[in-house]
This record gives structure tokens, C-alpha cells and sequence, in this order.
């Protein structure tokens, strides 16, 4: 089960909406974000939450739970205060994941999730490369959380 979530995260492709062409909006001078510039390409992204572009720079859009096909009916919320920033999945959809933003520890959201799984036999556990992790199974459906450097992953998989 574990190798199988091990190479999850690499394997998405992330879902969203493009930007606007920037030589289409005469508020926008060339090199700059917008009017002042200070954050470039801050205001070019104005569906991403400001908490989500350090952590997950690749969000372009709004995310929204409601594309995981594979999310379990009553799967409980972010046991630490968080910000859904991207929603991704494989081709074919067997494999799906969702990326929060957060300012609590590693260990807040790992025993956060250690807890809040406890229904899906949750499990802390070591990734491939030694970073810690949970992991949890409901039935065929294999669950991952991935904390990172201001935020998490989980992790969807059949």
C-alpha cells in the first residue's frame, strides 16, 4: 500500500483555469503586477488565496474538494486551521490529491490527522525518502498525508 502513495504526489496533473494574456489588460505595464508591481504576478492570480502562493506556487485557480471523485462521503475536515489551494489528479483518476495551506507544525497536522483518521486505521509512518507521513486505508481506497514546509497534501488512491 505505502509504495504505492510513495510516487502519488509526483504523478498528478494539477487542474484549474489559465490567467488572463496580460497585453490584454491595459492596467497591466510590462514588468510589473498590476498597478505597483511590489508582488509580481500576485495580480495576475487573483482566485489564489495569498496564503497558498509560497507553499504551493503552482496553484492558478480556485480549488474546490467537490473535483475529488475519490474524497470518502463524510471525510472530516482539516484537523488544523488550513486553505485548500490546489485539487489534482492522475489521468484516469485513480489517484487524487488535495493541497492545503497552513501555518501549523509538521507535528500539529500530523497528530492532527493521526486523530482525525483513527475510523480509517490511520498510521504514522516514514515516505520513501524518511519525511514522516500518515497513512490510513478505507477498504480499497489508500489515504496519504504529506505535511511540507507551510502546508500538506492528502493523498487519494485505488
Amino acid at each position: 500500500m505505502h509504495a504505492a502513495l510513495a510516487g502519488l504526489i509526483l504523478a498528478v496533473t494539477v487542474t484549474g483555469c489559465g490567467g488572463d494574456d496580460p497585453a490584454e489588460d491595459p492596467t497591466r505595464a510590462e514588468g510589473t503586477a498590476g498597478q505597483g508591481g511590489a508582488d509580481p504576478g500576485a495580480d495576475d492570480l487573483p482566485d489564489v488565496p495569498d496564503q497558498c502562493r509560497t507553499p504551493f506556487p503552482q496553484a492558478f485557480g480556485p480549488a474546490d474538494l467537490a473535483d475529488l471523485a475519490l474524497l470518502p462521503d463524510g471525510f472530516p475536515q482539516p484537523p488544523v486551521e488550513a486553505t485548500l489551494c490546489i485539487t489534482a489528479e492522475t489521468v484516469g483518476g485513480s489517484r487524487e490529491t488535495a493541497s492545503y495551506a497552513t501555518s501549523a507544525t509538521e507535528e500539529e497536522v500530523l497528530a492532527g490527522y493521526e486523530a482525525a483518521l483513527a475510523d480509517y486505521a490511520a498510521a504514522r509512518e516514514s515516505d520513501g525518502i524518511g519525511r514522516p507521513i500518515i497513512t490510513a486505508s478505507d477498504g480499497a481506497l489508500m489515504i496519504q498525508v504529506t505535511p511540507q514546509d507551510g502546508g500538506f497534501v492528502l493523498a487519494f488512491a485505488r
